[in-house]
């Protein structure tokens, strides 16, 4: 029979002493464990304020600035950038009466290209473009200097490989031309190739003023015991009309270029607008020694809205030609050309511009981009140009070119090209070749 008077055996001293010591022990655990992520807690703190003041130290910020790539100090002293661009051309020609051209397909332009800012107001730029070999290869090698502020405006001095004040398509970039090509005049008559050489560019709220003295071109040769040639160009400009979407622009320009003594003469000729196997419709030849020439030019651009208009005139007069010249000899030979083009946004966009450097287009911007659902930038261009080759005995001929082109920004920085025109030449070695020519261009910037 069971004894009810009998103590409960879960009850008893042993059990509670286990209960209560399991108690304790569970408690500590937990007390261990808390104490665990406390400390995994603050060692995690501390290796965030690790990383975060070893940031604040290098003090380096990553950036896209215009669509590239770049790397610039937090306090804004120093930069550093990479581009480049690609230009992918085909083109078609042929003459009525002239040597058979046919069809070519080439890379026009392979750049890459490093530039940025040192201790704020130092600037600088390297460009190497890959189609070309050696120092010829080099475009764009430069220092710059911001620092001065005469009368609170803006003063730029540059050393190096760059472009002389002289002109307005023929300081533009590549990249945002109207055409694909330069024109005739721009060719025989303009800014030509860049030059080492110093230049300052003096601009204020709607005026600049802009002085260069230049030497050889890179990858050229010097003359063997003698100096460099020597080039002198200024510019002045003035924009009376300066708002977004907005522009009036004049300038004048004047150029002075002196050869060096073991010069062997001189040539001015011009392609019609395309490279196709390098023909030239108009050349004057090689003619006799000259001490150099003088040149001008006079230039004006509008934009309103989605309408741009660019025209130009130049002049260039060469120094008395001496003996070797034959019957030219004594002659003072002077060469014209004009230029008119224009640019129309069929989807709104506005050309962008900058007064700075002589003055200078920009990028398009689409409105509605290939990469938003839209359809990119439409714009269509035209162009025509006369130079005549021709004075004093020289039959270097006369070239008239009419072109048309459409131009398609998918995005701000990727365009593609479709071009077409014709030209009349009278007079020269290609006497009525009249050169027609199609040509497009496939172009990625960077």
């Amino acid at each position: 029979m069971m004894n009810k008077n009998k103590p409960n055996q879960f009850l008893d001293r042993n059990n509670l002493l286990a209960i209560t010591s399991a108690v304790v022990f569970g408690m500590g655990s937990q007390a261990v464990v808390a104490q665990s992520m406390s400390d995994r807690v603050d060692m995690l703190e501390k290796e965030l304020e690790a990383i975060k003041a070893k940031q604040e130290k290098s003090n380096v910020v990553t950036q896209y600035k215009g669509n590239r790539l770049g790397f610039t100090s937090e306090d804004g002293d120093f930069s550093f950038n990479l581009n480049g661009r690609l230009f992918v051309d085909t083109a078609w020609a042929d003459t009525d009466d002239g040597p058979e051209l046919g069809q070519e397909s080439f890379i026009r332009a392979a750049r890459l290209a490093a530039s940025g800012t040192l201790y704020r107001d130092w600037q600088y730029k390297f460009q190497y473009d890959f189609t070309s070999s050696g120092a010829g290869g080099i475009k764009d090698a430069y220092i710059q200097y911001h620092g001065f502020k005469p009368g609170g405006n803006d003063f730029v001095l540059s050393i190096g490989n760059q472009f002389q004040p002289f002109g307005l398509e023929g300081l533009q970039s590549g990249k945002y031309s109207t055409m694909m090509e330069l024109s005739g005049p721009a060719q025989a008559l303009g800014a030509g190739a860049r030059r080492l050489g110093i230049r300052g560019d003096l601009v204020g709220d709607s005026w600049g003023w802009a002085l260069g003295v230049a030497q050889r071109v890179p990858g050229s040769t010097s003359p063997q015991d003698d100096d460099d040639e020597l080039d002198f160009s200024t510019k002045l400009w003035f924009d009376p009309v300066l708002e977004k979407g907005k522009l009036v622009h004049f300038g004048a320009s004047l150029r002075q270029h002196k050869t060096s003594s073991a010069s062997n003469g001189f040539r001015v000729r011009a392609r019609p607008q395309t490279r196709v196997d390098g023909f030239r419709a108009v050349d004057t030849g090689g003619v006799g020694d000259t001490d150099g020439f003088v040149a001008a030019n006079v230039e004006a651009a509008f934009i309103r809205g989605p309408l741009n208009i660019n025209a130009e005139y130049y002049w260039a007069e060469y120094d008395e030609l001496e003996g070797d010249a034959g019957v030219n000899a004594g002659s003072e030979p002077s060469f014209t050309g004009a230029t008119i083009e224009g640019l129309y946004y069929l989807t709104g966009e506005s050309r962008p511009y900058s007064p700075k450097m002589g003055g200078v287009f920009g990028p398009a911007r689409p409105n509605n981009p290939l990469s938003r659902g839209g359809s990119g930038a439409w714009a269509i261009a035209a162009r025509l140009n006369t130079l005549d080759l021709t004075d004093s005995g020289i039959e270097g001929g006369e070239m008239d070119v009419a072109a048309i082109g459409l131009n398609w920004f998918p995005e701000r920085r990727i365009r593609f090209v479709l071009e077409a025109g014709v030209a009349s030449v009278d007079g020269g070695p290609n006497d009525d070749s009249d050169p027609t020519f199609v040509q497009a261009r496939t172009q990625l910037e960077w």
